[in-house]
C-alpha cells in the first residue's frame, strides 16, 4: 500500500535534486552549503505533487508549483533577488525539462506519457536516468567553470525589472497549458525556446555588466 506513495517520494526527490543542482550550476552558484534544505524543500514539492496528482488530478498544475518553491528557495535560502531567483528556475528546469524530453523519445519512442505516470516502472527508470544526467551535466559544468557569473544585485531599470516579472509570470502560466495538452515534442520545443531565451538574456546581461 505504500509502495506507490515511498516511491514517488524518492525518485521525485532524486530529480528534484538534480533539478536544483542545474538551476545552480548554470549560474555558478555552488551547490554544497544548501544540500538538506534542497532535499527538505524537494519533499515539500513531493508531497503536494502527490496529492495534486492522486488526489485531485491536477497533474498540469505541478511543474508551476514545484518551480515557485524553487524560486522560494532561491530567494530565501541561497539570497538571491527574487526576479534573479525566477531567472534561473525557469532557465534550469526547463533546460531539465528538455533533458527529460529527449531521453523519453530515444528511450521509449512514441509511448504516451500517460503509461509513464502513476507509480510506474517505466516511469521511474525514466526518473533515474534524467536525474543522473543532470547531476552529470553539473559536474561537468561546475569542472570546466562554464555558466554566467551574473551580477544578482543588477537590474538595471525599472522598464526591464517589469518585462523580466511579466515573462518569467507568462512561463509559469504557460507551462500549465502546455502540460495540460502533454504531446512530448510541443513540451520539448516549449522548455528550449523559454529556457533558451532565457539563457540569452543571462548572456547578454552577463556582458552589459562587464
Amino acid at each position: 500500500m505504500l509502495e506507490k506513495p515511498v516511491g514517488f517520494l524518492l525518485f521525485s526527490t532524486l530529480e528534484g535534486v538534480a533539478v536544483f543542482t542545474l538551476i545552480l550550476s548554470i549560474f555558478k552558484v555552488k551547490m554544497t552549503p544548501y544540500v538538506w534544505q534542497a532535499i527538505f524543500v524537494n519533499l515539500i514539492m513531493n508531497l503536494q505533487s502527490y496529492l495534486l496528482r492522486e488526489e485531485f488530478s491536477l497533474a498540469y498544475l505541478v511543474p508551476v508549483i514545484n518551480m515557485l518553491l524553487f524560486i522560494f528557495l532561491l530567494a530565501t535560502v541561497v539570497k538571491i533577488p527574487i526576479v534573479w531567483s525566477g531567472i534561473m528556475t525557469v532557465t534550469g528546469y526547463f533546460a531539465y525539462a528538455v533533458i527529460q524530453s529527449v531521453l523519453l523519445k530515444v528511450m521509449f519512442g512514441s509511448l504516451p506519457v500517460s503509461e509513464l505516470q502513476g507509480g510506474s516502472l517505466k516511469g521511474y527508470l525514466l526518473q533515474t536516468i534524467s536525474a543522473v544526467a543532470g547531476l552529470l551535466i553539473t559536474f561537468i559544468l561546475y569542472r570546466k567553470g562554464i555558466g554566467f557569473a551574473a551580477n544578482f544585485k543588477k537590474l538595471k531599470f525599472k522598464a526591464e525589472y517589469g518585462i523580466v516579472i511579466t515573462l518569467i509570470i507568462l512561463s509559469l502560466i504557460s507551462t500549465s497549458i502546455v502540460l495540460y495538452y502533454n504531446e512530448v515534442w510541443l513540451n520539448m520545443m516549449f522548455f528550449a525556446l523559454v529556457s533558451g531565451f532565457f539563457i540569452y538574456y543571462a548572456i547578454g546581461k552577463e556582458y552589459r555588466d562587464d
